[in-house]
């Protein structure tokens, strides 16, 4: 039962990174990369790369706050773990539907922009982590306080 609750965090933290994400890119950004960027995105790759590693890093950030705050011990790891699970998760997802483990990376730049977005995610995931652990520590402190003795 205490693995359940582990995984059942964990997972909650990745979906909540993936939902933020794409509400980030196909909500917030999708104005931006149409109107004020038009058709040079397939020319230009380094704003449109540096907002994607920018909403990479947002949407860990409450992934790993979302994963802390439900987990039922070792708060900062959970959420620390949430990337990293979700780095496993997309690879696995692409071998099954019969593509290549990361497909699209064939240069050497291409796989280390994966490894910073990856890095830039794991320490957004902990940052959002210690926050997480926060907020469990002061609800827990709040609902004693307001409990009858």
């Amino acid at each position: 039962m205490f693995r359940m609750k582990s995984v059942a965090a964990v997972a909650l933290g990745v979906l909540v990174a993936l939902a933020i994400g794409l509400l980030v890119v196909f909500g917030i950004f999708a104005p931006v990369f149409t109107r004020f960027l038009g058709m040079e995105i397939a020319t230009s790759t380094a704003v449109p790369t540096a907002m994607l590693v920018f909403a990479a890093a947002f949407s860990f950030y409450f992934g790993g706050m979302a994963a802390s705050y439900r987990a039922p011990s070792r708060r900062r790891l959970h959420g620390a773990v949430v990337a990293p699970a979700a780095f496993v998760v997309s690879p696995a997802i692409n071998l099954a539907t019969g593509h290549g483990v990361f497909p699209g990376v064939e240069s050497a730049v291409t796989a280390a922009l994966v490894a910073a977005t990856l890095a830039v995610s794991v320490a957004a995931a902990y940052v959002g982590a210690r926050r997480g652990e926060a907020l469990s520590a002061y609800s827990k402190r709040a609902s004693q306080r307001r409990a009858p003795p």
